[in-house]
């Protein structure tokens, strides 16, 4: 299980991911571990350098697939703003990453 594989980086990225609270799960009392069918992946992601813009399209992807919460379901005047917000944490996320790398000094 990816978890356990990544234990260590998944226990760094999990506040984070919460902080983030896409869709405001967490922040309404849902588990810590409410967003791990999005975080278990992003790791995946990151260890394998995927783009911002992919990060991003997965997150979005997820975003409507698990959740029903997808650019569609966004009414117009909120839509560019819900792109952003993703597309920011997207690269603030690959950020954290590369400091985190280079923190603990695993380099692949």
């Amino acid at each position: 299980m990816l978890k356990k594989k990544f234990n260590n980086l998944y226990t760094q990225l999990l506040p984070i991911i919460n902080t983030w609270d896409p869709i405001g799960l967490v922040g309404g009392g849902a588990p810590d571990d409410e967003y791990d069918c999005i975080t278990v992946q992003l790791i995946t992601l990151l260890e394998q350098g995927k783009s911002q813009n992919d990060i991003y399209e997965f997150i979005i992807h997820e975003l409507d697939d698990h959740f029903s919460m997808g650019i569609d379901s966004i009414p117009n005047d909120y839509r560019e703003d819900f792109i952003k917000k993703h597309k920011e944490f997207s690269s603030d996320l690959i950020n954290w990453y590369i400091s985190y790398k280079g923190n603990t000094g695993e380099n692949d």
